[in-house]
């Protein structure tokens, strides 16, 4: 005949299953739970999306008239900055360039391609200014300052494109 459990051992097990069932590394992931994720992060993705559509922008201006270069590049300098910005996780917030004044960006002799290129860049800054301010609404305060900031800057930008 075994010998019978006494009743600290029963309570012993039973109160080791409970901690067991209670632990959460034995619960089952529920269907509809997801990660919580850091909406900084698909906030920042798309603020460097659209400083590289910049970029490029700017780059195709430059090649396809490279009479605007004196002033396209200081404005496309901006640019990358605000990618090293983005890209850095930094809370300064970049500066305005001296050289954009508001002056018209096509000098004389720049052509038709190159008025195209000014409107092209125009509508390109005025839609990335529309962005990050919206972005800046829902982002936490460190990445909203620096999204109104660029926010701001592509402002200026369609000011001293013309």
């Amino acid at each position: 005949m075994s010998p019978r459990p006494t009743r600290r051992a029963i309570l012993s097990a039973g109160a080791v299953g409970l901690v067991a069932a209670c632990t959460p590394s034995h619960r089952p992931p529920s269907a509809g739970r997801q990660a919580r994720t850091d909406p900084d992060v698909a906030l920042t993705a798309a603020a460097v999306d659209r400083e590289l559509a910049l970029l490029a922008a700017y780059d195709a201006a430059l090649a396809a008239t490279p009479a605007l270069a004196s002033r396209l590049a200081p404005l496309r300098a901006e640019h990358a900055e605000h990618l090293i910005a983005l890209t850095a996780g930094r809370a300064s917030t970049p500066t305005a360039s001296p050289a954009t004044d508001p002056a018209p960006a096509q000098p004389r002799g720049a052509g038709p391609r190159g008025v195209q290129a000014g409107r092209s860049l125009v509508t390109a800054e005025r839609t990335a200014a529309a962005a990050h301010a919206a972005a800046a609404v829902t982002a936490s305060a460190r990445l909203a300052a620096v999204l109104a900031s660029l926010a701001a800057s592509e402002a200026s930008h369609q000011v001293a494109l013309g």
